[in-house]
């Protein structure tokens, strides 16, 4: 059994809609770090859709089937994200938001300093700043190793907490850029591992031509015909995104749905090609 991929605008805007998670028979998240895992991939991005489900009792019986467990919610405003734990590892997810193209499009312009060097969007540091005080003093009540993840709006919370401190690895899906180039160069030790979904226009805003705003971390780019690319120059993935080629799988697009730049950003999406990477042993590295 594998997640359908779901090109509606239902699975774009009502990510915490979904009827299944984890449908697959994943192995076991592994602790590695300096280096792309797909696995960890997978359980990542799957955790950063189950974040979307507002109500806890919810999220919490999914995660303790899998001996996982939700030890704090933060929620300040539009801003929410979560501790998960296992006896190993733990994980800091942060929740997407509803509303991201308002970020984008109100504040995508502003740019205000940031502690740890250089200059990041204003609305995702106000957003952090709301919550980041009572998970840094969570964190430090931890001693097993920590992951950050999060997708859209939460990757770029992500992003940010792992500037002010660093995760032992950080996975974001369908991450904006968050700050400028100097920004980005501060967090070139991060273990950072950016996931990006073929078209995904999230990816690509605020343009990197706008006040220098930059991407971090080491790009997986997923093609149209379910590849996985490493780092791929910018002419490679135009050619891959502007190329008439019919995805062979997940096709199954209706003439209401959202064009493909705006489904292929949907959470659920994300967990489909990943499963299908993993399982299918395509993975190129």
């Amino acid at each position: 059994m594998a997640t359908n991929f779901e090109n509606s605008w239902q699975a774009l805007f009502t990510p915490e809609g979904a009827a299944s998670y984890f449908t697959g028979e994943y192995p076991k998240i592994q602790l590695v770090f300096d280096k792309y895992n797909d696995v960890n991939s997978l359980w990542l991005a799957e955790l950063s859709r189950l974040i979307y489900r507002k109500n806890s009792a919810i999220r919490t019986k999914i995660l303790n089937s899998f001996q996982l467990q939700e030890t704090r919610f933060f929620s300040h405003s539009n801003t929410q994200c979560a501790v998960i734990e296992a006896p190993t590892f733990a994980v800091l997810v942060f929740r997407g938001s509803h509303e991201f193209q308002d970020w984008l499009s109100n504040l995508g312009t502003v740019l205000t300093k940031w502690p740890k060097g250089g200059m990041v969007h204003w609305g995702f540091k106000e957003a952090l700043e709301k919550v980041w005080a009572d998970v840094a003093n969570y964190l430090d009540t931890l001693h097993v190793p920590i992951f950050y993840t999060g997708h859209s709006l939460g990757a770029a919370l992500a992003v940010l907490a792992a500037s002010r401190r660093p995760p032992n690895a950080l996975y974001t899906f369908g991450s904006p850029r968050v700050g400028n180039s100097q920004f980005a160069q501060s967090l070139a030790t991060v273990n950072a591992y950016r996931i990006v979904n073929h078209r995904d226009a999230v990816t690509s805003v605020p343009p990197n031509g706008l006040f220098d705003f930059s991407h971090i971390g080491e790009l997986h780019y997923i093609t149209s015909d379910n590849r996985m690319l490493v780092n791929p120059s910018d002419e490679i993935i135009e050619i891959d995104r502007d190329s008439s080629t019919v995805k062979n799988i997940g096709n199954n697009r209706r003439w209401f749905d959202p064009p493909e730049h705006l489904s292929d950003h949907s959470p659920v999406n994300y967990v489909a090609h990943l499963e299908r990477l993993l399982f299918s042993k395509q993975l190129i590295v």
